[in-house]
């Protein structure tokens, strides 16, 4: 092992300490700030309003703890802002389309006809039907007739129940 590798204090190319705000301070700021922006671009959607409610706390909490780091705190501060906008957004979105917040119509969308015109409406139906639902009647008994109903079968592996005893 060379001096350099053993010495924490000597920093090699490519590689940086936590809280010295090397190259990777300015990227957990740059990813809180790409993940901000895909909540907040996803939460208008009610279907995705749901994942820019989540991501979009994420890229929250990403941003604050960018925020301890010396760079990209621009970035971080403007993750955090576009992060809350998200939150808020979905959060609104989700409530509307739960129907938080709207008032009830005084007559339904859907109009339930009275029980007598229903009763009429089936009457009138059976009427119109009862000349096909006799012929095929008919047909099934010609094709095959009823037989008395059957004792209900054993499960496998058992054996059939015995008859009783007269």
């Amino acid at each position: 092992m060379t001096a350099a590798s053993r010495d924490p204090a000597v920093e090699r190319p490519g590689t940086s300490t936590p809280g010295e705000g090397g190259r990777d301070s300015g990227r957990l700021a740059a990813a809180a700030l790409a993940f901000a922006i895909a909540a907040l671009v996803s939460s208008w959607n009610p279907v995705a309003a749901p994942l820019g409610l989540v991501v979009g706390a994420a890229s929250f909490l990403l941003g604050l703890r960018a925020l301890t780091r010396p760079h990209g705190r621009r970035a971080a501060w403007t993750a955090i802002v576009l992060s809350g906008l998200a939150i808020a957004a979905s959060t609104t979105v989700l409530a509307l389309t739960a129907g938080v917040g709207r008032t009830p119509r005084s007559e339904p969308l859907i109009q339930v006809p009275p029980e007598a015109d229903v009763g009429k409406a089936l009457d009138s139906a059976a009427d119109r039907t009862r000349a096909a639902r006799d012929r095929a009647h008919r047909e099934l008994e010609a094709v095959e007739p009823r037989e008395a109903p059957r004792a209900p079968s054993s499960p496998p592996g058992r054996a059939p129940p015995k008859p009783p005893n007269p």
